[in-house]
Order: C-alpha cells, then structure tokens, then sequence
C-alpha cells in the first residue's frame, strides 16, 4: 500500500470516527438532560424537517448518494486490493559505469531457498512487493517449534544484510516473517 493510499483510508476512518462520536456523545448529552442538547432540538422546524422527503429533489439526492458512495467504495477496494508487484531494481557497476536492472522476484527466491536451509526450517514462501512506497522482498519461514529462535534471528539478519549489500545500496528492504508449527501433542 503507498502512503496516498494509506492516507485517504486513513482520513476517511478519521471522519466516520469523528462522525460517530458526535453521534454518541449528542446521544448520551440527550439521555442525560443536557439543556444545551434539548435547546439546539426545540430550535428545529419539525414540519419542514419531516417534509424533506416529500420534495422533489430528495430522491435525487439520495440516489445520488448511494450512486457516489458505491462508486468511491469500489474505487478504495480496487486501490487497496490491487497486485503491488515490484519493478526491477537498477543497479550502476562503478568500474564499467554500466547500469544493471534486476528483478527482485528471483532474488527473494533466493534468500527464501538460502533460509531454507537453516536448520529447524520447514518450508518458505517468497514474494517481492511494494509496501509503503518502498520495494520488499518479503519471505514467510514455517520452522520446527523447537528451532533456536536466537539463532535464526542472526542468521536471518545476516542473510538480509548480505543481500543489501548484493543490491548495492538501492532502498530495498528484506523483511523476514517466522511462523512456528503448532507443537504435537503427546499422547
């Protein structure tokens, strides 16, 4: 997800929460009392609010409304939901001065094959994506629940340190997900 992505969902989260609030605080002000709450309510012309549906306009309004809404909740479903797929890294060799572009697909292929052969690990999966704006090579280890966590960790940081520096500096980040197996049950 990119950060103007991000953002949007963000800022609509923002008004549906600030929305909501003020519907439950005027609910709990008018289960309360609050004279302030039952003032603003006496204020309203109940014949011209309760005749607002029996305009003309109304059904427009609401139509178009929902055709609106509709319309921007897909588009937020296509822009959250769509293939964040990485684009080849170009990488510029100093004793040539020739530029070099590489794809970061099979290079998370293998660091994932280079865990794997960590001892206590199961299986990896791999994939290079785009998260936040910044291009991630992304592997998922399965390993034993007994395997020495400890251990892992540095091997796994030593892995990643080593492939950054392979990428020579392009601002690519390796992100490392370790999932244990559920333990066995002894019977």
């Amino acid at each position: 997800m990119n950060r103007w992505i991000s953002a949007v969902d963000r800022t609509i989260v923002l008004i549906i929460g600030i929305a909501l609030l003020a519907a439950g605080a005027y609910a709990i002000a008018w289960d309360a009392g609050a004279s302030l709450i039952r003032t603003w309510v006496s204020r309203l012309d109940r014949e011209v609010l309760f005749g607002l549906p029996e305009e003309p306009w109304w059904h427009w309004v609401l139509s178009g409304t929902f055709i609106l809404c509709v319309f921007a909740g897909f588009g937020l479903l296509y822009l959250n939901l769509r293939r964040r797929r990485t684009s080849a890294v170009t990488l510029r060799h100093n004793e040539s001065g020739t530029d070099v572009s590489v794809d970061l697909g099979p290079v998370a292929d293998g660091v994932a094959a280079e865990l794997a052969q960590l001892s206590g690990v199961r299986s990896t999966r791999s994939k290079a994506t785009i998260d936040r704006g910044l291009p991630t090579l992304s592997i998922v280890v399965t390993a034993d629940p007994a395997i020495d966590v400890v251990g892992f960790t540095t091997s796994a940081e030593h892995i990643a340190r080593a492939t950054r520096r392979s990428l020579d500096g392009s601002p690519v980040a390796v992100q490392v997900l370790l999932h244990l197996d559920r333990v066995e049950a002894s019977k």
